[in-house]
């Protein structure tokens, strides 16, 4: 892992500014084919700008040293656009320590490529990172992704690496539920920025806030659940929802969207549900701070 982080990581501390832009399709809703444009300016990890739009939809994620500001023009941002963030950043967090199990090799058509096996966490789930054996470039992931009924095995693979100063970044990426394409995009553009406008790294107007920790932060903790009970009539198969919601520092859920929209009725009454709920927040070396969670909200079918 530290091998590909000196190979790729364009975000380092002494790496340069940067602008990046790329261009992602995905399958939408309805089957069509959805295809959208991704923009980053980096000056540092603590000075950046990111811009997701697709069709006449926009997200912007700004950061500062210590907060980030992320403003959707809707409330459902397409899920599948809003992971090309996390698409991007290639590499997990410097400060992510994994614990490695076992390697595995390719052995087809000849072993060029090396993956590592995590051992498995809390939840019983491992994740594993793949690199090509010559050079050491990070080829692929795969990590658990928690649904309300099962857990699947979210990948993506990297390729046709290019240099950009003394790191090569990969200019093609696609990510893959199950074998299942889900996404994939091309790196566009990738120039140095060394003057970048000072005004792309104000916080947008009516932007979420979220806290950012240099550590390890200590993820918010549900200490209520009230459960909401659901109309008769309802299958169990869909009685439950997940909801994607800001903790504050004070433990209560702000800004909650479903994070994937089916059943209009049992949308709106787990939303309803969640707003009742309260949390222990997440904490950065003790201070509390606002952070991002994921929950999933369990019904009581009325008889």
């Amino acid at each position: 892992m530290d091998r590909a982080r000196q190979l790729s990581d364009i975000r380092s501390g002494n790496a340069p500014a940067f602008r990046l832009k790329a261009t992602f399709s995905f399958i939408g809703s309805d089957l069509e084919t959805v295809q959208g444009t991704y923009t980053e300016v980096w000056t540092s990890s603590s000075q950046w700008r990111r811009e997701t739009v697709v069709n006449n939809l926009r997200r912007i994620d700004v950061g500062s040293p210590t907060r980030h500001w992320l403003l959707d023009s809707v409330k459902d941002f397409p899920e599948q656009a809003a992971r090309v963030t996390g698409l991007m950043e290639l590499l997990p967090p410097s400060s992510a320590n994994f614990e490695f199990e076992s390697v595995v090799e390719h052995a087809e058509p000849e072993p060029v490529a090396q993956c590592t096996i995590t051992k498995r966490d809390a939840a019983h789930t491992v994740r594993a990172f793949c690199f090509d054996k010559k050079s050491g470039l990070l080829l692929g992931r795969i990590s658990p992704e928690v649904r309300p009924r099962n857990v699947v095995d979210y990948s993506c693979s990297y390729g046709t690496f290019q240099k950009f100063g003394k790191y090569w970044f990969p200019r093609e990426m696609a990510c893959f539920v199950d074998r299942h394409r889900k996404i994939e995009a091309k790196v566009t553009e990738l120039e140095p920025e060394p003057s970048p406008d000072r005004a792309l790294f104000t916080p947008p107007v009516g932007a979420i806030e979220l806290g950012r920790c240099p550590v390890d932060p200590l993820p918010p903790r549900v200490v209520s659940t009230p459960m909401v009970i659901f109309p008769s009539g309802i299958p169990r198969k869909v009685s439950q929802v997940m909801v994607w919601l800001v903790v504050d520092t004070k433990g209560k859920p702000q800004d909650a969207k479903v994070v994937r929209p089916s059943d209009k009725s049992l949308d709106e009454m787990a939303l309803r549900a969640v707003r009742d709920w309260r949390f222990k927040p997440a904490t950065c070396n003790g201070e509390p701070m606002p952070m991002p969670i994921s929950v999933e909200v369990s019904s009581l079918l009325s008889r």
